[in-house]
């Protein structure tokens, strides 16, 4: 469970990295990746919960952080909303990685 938590927090610390740096300006954009990595962060986000579930440890800090990656996408990319809610998304890990340790 750990080691899935730790998986969806690089994917999701990378992901935030490569938003921001689009979000403040920079001129590249790799799409495919940016949806690669928060693709990668979701199916590791729910692994979490799913061992955490089957270890009858507290599954629902991740779902409930699953679920609120789940809002993203229905933010449009670029604007303030998309980055709040990334940011949202950031301190939920922080609760959650509080919680599971």
């Amino acid at each position: 469970m750990k080691l899935a938590f730790a998986a969806a927090l690089a994917f999701f610390v990378l992901n935030f990295a490569l938003g921001m740096s689009l979000q403040l300006g920079a001129k590249f954009h790799v799409r495919p990746l940016h949806h690669a990595l928060y693709f990668l962060t979701c199916a590791s986000t729910f692994a979490c919960a799913l061992f955490a579930s089957l270890a009858s440890r507290a599954w629902w800090w991740p779902a409930l952080l699953l679920g609120a990656l789940l809002l993203v996408p229905s933010t449009k990319p670029g604007r303030g909303d998309h980055a709040l809610l990334a940011c949202l998304v950031g301190v939920g890990f922080a609760f959650t990685s509080a919680r599971l340790s």
